[in-house]
């Protein structure tokens, strides 16, 4: 976990750069290494390293490609990580071929042939290095803050990313989830060799078959991982996860019950299919719901605990099949195996099958929590209106920076007074109120770039509080119209989804400082995030001054909130002239206003 922390902490681009550098040499000092202790040395280094450039390199895929995106790339990481296993002996033994060619030039090739390959993985390790090396500094180096003078506590940065961990029921039930379908899984694995001889009936013929069965899986597992992305475009990402468990368990045990290889391959081939596809869907889904600060130390206890997790399984189910033992049964006609292997094998399927289960609780119910403050958000309007009659108009501006919302706010003001003769008040956040105009200029003040994201959405929800308190509130309460440049759905998109606060206790925190108060319309003018910072003027404050990534997670989460609250929202094309853009902000509202006071 604490390579975690250090993903977490410092650069992540000089974190792998340097990982695959130290491990190039470690793998070309292997021809060197004369005794077993230190092999074991050079191994446990090069694991730890490994530990240290894999949290790096998950946490860092979400920055580099967009959201719509992540399922493809993780499909490609993944596939190109386990599809290299089949080619990997063909490739040793073409360098291995010509190295008696060489060895008039290196003597030391006669004794070790293998040189070569050695040699050639470093090499594998310093490419890595140099394309790494290439990427974008600002994509891979974490913002956090950090108080001027403040000692980093790397015990405490690892107990803030296991709080994160189990705070967050998606995260928490996709890591457990990973952690317990690695364990029934290992079954297979540690029982396989053994198994394999049973159904060809001879120890002789036991590693062929437990090869095959290998391909089988490993073709399953990339056949999973090719047809995740397929999946996640026509189902919820978040079913695939435990069907995926599922399946697999469920062919495990079809396996522990086969008789002979040929029955057993395609059943093995769909273990390895279940395992695919919940495999890519676990790193897609971690990636989005996992803040970019904490990313790091969420895969590196995922990693963590599904190695703890192989220890355990591969230790564990050899033994339960070894006191079980080998029994049968004998009928006139058959003989029915009842050996440990395959009880052993079975067991840990159901195991599989039931982590996958769990998972679907777990999911299910992170998402009524959802969906039940979905249902709040959509209710809590005005409710504490004096009289509690329903009065005013309440409309609010949304949108990425330069999308237009200064712009637009002003332009209902002339024909909802002049036409429509009515009361009007033209307001914004974080402001909009003497008190929340101060708190305003320290959210955007550029000297403030280190703040804490919580910090960040309490001072939103203070501003916001007293800007309902001393404008909003008031001016609805005469029967006014409210036009806003930014409200709580300001919040979600910044704060919850891009910071990765978590849209449900944003949600929370805005309902409880507004006394459940949200606009009776969203005007969503939406518009890609780089076309908008295209648009500003000016020197940027601390929130425009964001990278392009952050502003890209903005637009994607006012895309989310527009669907998963349709009935509050109205996206508007804000591509066009401010003429054309205010033509379907006018078509909008017009619903809204009295039927008897609306011009056609």
């Amino acid at each position: 976990p604490f390579a975690g922390v250090l993903a977490d902490r410092f650069d992540r681009r000089r974190l792998m750069v340097s990982a695959d550098i130290a491990r190039a040499f470690l793998i070309a000092s292997i021809p060197w290494v004369h005794t077993l202790w230190e092999l074991y040395l050079v191994s446990s280094l090069m694991e730890m390293l490994g530990q240290m450039w894999m949290p790096s390199k998950d946490a860092t895929i979400p920055n580099l490609v967009e959201r719509d995106q992540l399922m493809m790339a993780n499909q490609l990481s993944q596939i190109s990580t386990y599809a290299s296993f089949p080619f990997a002996g063909a490739l040793v033994a073409l360098l291995v071929a010509p190295a008696h060619l060489l060895q008039g030039v290196f003597p030391a090739l006669k004794a070790h042939p293998v040189i070569l390959a050695f040699f050639f993985d470093a090499g594998t390790f310093l490419f890595s290095a140099s394309r790494v090396a290439t990427f974008p500094r600002e994509l891979m180096k974490v913002k956090r803050a950090r108080a001027p003078g403040a000692r980093w506590n790397p015990f405490s940065d690892l107990l803030e990313g296991l709080r994160f961990i189990r705070k967050q029921p998606i995260v928490r039930t996709l890591v457990l989830g990973a952690w317990t379908a690695f364990s029934g899984g290992s079954a297979i694995i540690a029982l396989g060799p053994i198994f394999a001889g049973k159904l060809v009936r001879s120890s002789q013929g036991a590693t062929a078959a437990w090869g095959t069965l290998i391909v089988a899986v490993g073709l399953g597992l990339v056949g999973g991982m090719m047809t995740a992305g397929w999946l996640s475009r026509r189902f919820d990402r978040e079913k695939i996860f435990p069907i995926g468990l599922m399946v697999g368990g469920i062919s495990a045990v079809g396996v522990s019950l086969m008789t002979s290889l040929q029955a057993a391959l395609p059943v093995t081939f769909f273990a390895g299919f279940g395992a695919g596809t919940a495999w890519v869907t676990t790193f897609t889904l971690l990636q989005e719901k996992t803040e970019d600060r904490l990313r790091g130390r969420t895969f590196a206890t995922l990693q963590t605990g599904i190695q703890l997790s192989l220890f355990i399984g591969l230790a564990g189910w050899p033994l339960l099949a070894g006191a079980i033992g080998n029994h049968t049964l004998s009928t006139s006609h058959y003989t029915i195996d009842f050996s440990g292997s395959r009880i052993a094998m079975a067991s840990g399927g159901i195991f599989l099958f039931f982590s996958g289960v769990d998972a679907a609780r777990g999911i299910a119910t992170a998402r009524g929590l959802r969906k039940t403050a979905r249902k709040r958000g959509l209710r809590f309007r005005q409710p504490a209106l004096a009289g509690g009659a329903r009065k005013g108009l309440f409309i609010s501006f949304e949108g990425v920076e330069g999308a237009g919302k200064s712009t637009q706010v002003k332009l209902p003001y002339d024909w909802l007074t002049k036409e429509l003769g009515r009361d009007v008040v033209v307001t914004r956040e974080p402001g909009g109120a003497p008190i929340a105009e101060r708190i305003r200029h320290i959210l955007l003040d550029t000297q403030n770039r280190g703040m804490d994201p919580k910090t960040e959405a309490l001072l939103y929800a203070a501003g916001r509080a007293q800007h309902v308190s001393d404008t909003v509130r008031p001016a609805l309460e005469r029967d006014a119209v409210v036009i806003c440049d930014r409200y709580i759905d300001s919040s979600l998109a910044y704060q919850g989804l891009a910071r990765g606060l978590g849209e449900d206790d944003v949600l929370h925190l805005n309902e409880w400082a507004t006394d459940e108060l949200l606009p009776d319309l969203v005007i969503l003018l939406h518009l890609e995030a780089e076309r908008g910072l295209e648009r500003l003027e000016g020197d940027p404050d601390r929130m425009e001054s964001e990278d392009v990534s952050f502003h890209r997670k903005v637009g994607e989460a006012y895309v989310h909130l527009a669907r998963e609250y349709p009935s509050r929202f109205a996206v508007v094309d804000a591509s066009g002239t401010k003429e054309q853009v205010h033509t379907q902000v006018r078509a909008a509202v017009l619903p809204f206003l009295a039927p008897d006071r609306v011009e056609t």
